[in-house]
């Protein structure tokens, strides 16, 4: 990108900002890579800047709605040795659901994430669920 396609300045360069991001009332200022123009301010970000920050931004807004971040996910699910694909199918969501939710792509409900935390402390046996999953036929 050589010239901003806002002001026309060709003032345009690659960086890494402080970016402040607000979720319902609440910010986070992370480092976002991206193009910028000294001239008007504009920011311009790529496929790459994005995907780069996806995951932060997913556990910010996570945080703010009381859910599980993506490390807390993949966490509880390993302890369960569980795969991501055995996860999904038990839990529901979709074949790659987990995947999903431990790469920042898209939020966990808050039945799953309910589900997760009674398992991680040991509130449920996941013995149980995998019994009743599969005498309902719930899994493959």
């Amino acid at each position: 990108m050589k010239e901003c396609p806002i002001c026309g300045s060709s003032k345009i360069k690659r960086d890494v900002r402080d970016t402040i991001f607000e979720y319902k009332g609440k910010k986070i200022t992370i480092k976002q890579p991206g193009f910028y123009c000294d001239e008007c301010g504009e920011a311009f970000y790529n496929s790459e800047d994005i995907k780069s920050t996806k995951k932060e931004l997913a556990d910010f807004k996570r945080k703010v709605d009381n859910l599980l971040t993506c490390k807390e996910i993949r966490r509880i699910r390993k302890k369960l040795g569980l795969t991501q694909k055995d996860a999904s199918l038990l839990f529901g969501g979709g074949i790659r659901a987990f995947y999903k939710y431990e790469s920042g792509e898209i939020n966990q409900t808050k039945p799953v994430d309910l589900l997760l935390r009674l398992l991680d402390r040991g509130k449920i046996k996941i013995e149980d669920l995998l019994e009743i999953s599969q005498e309902k036929g719930f899994t493959g």
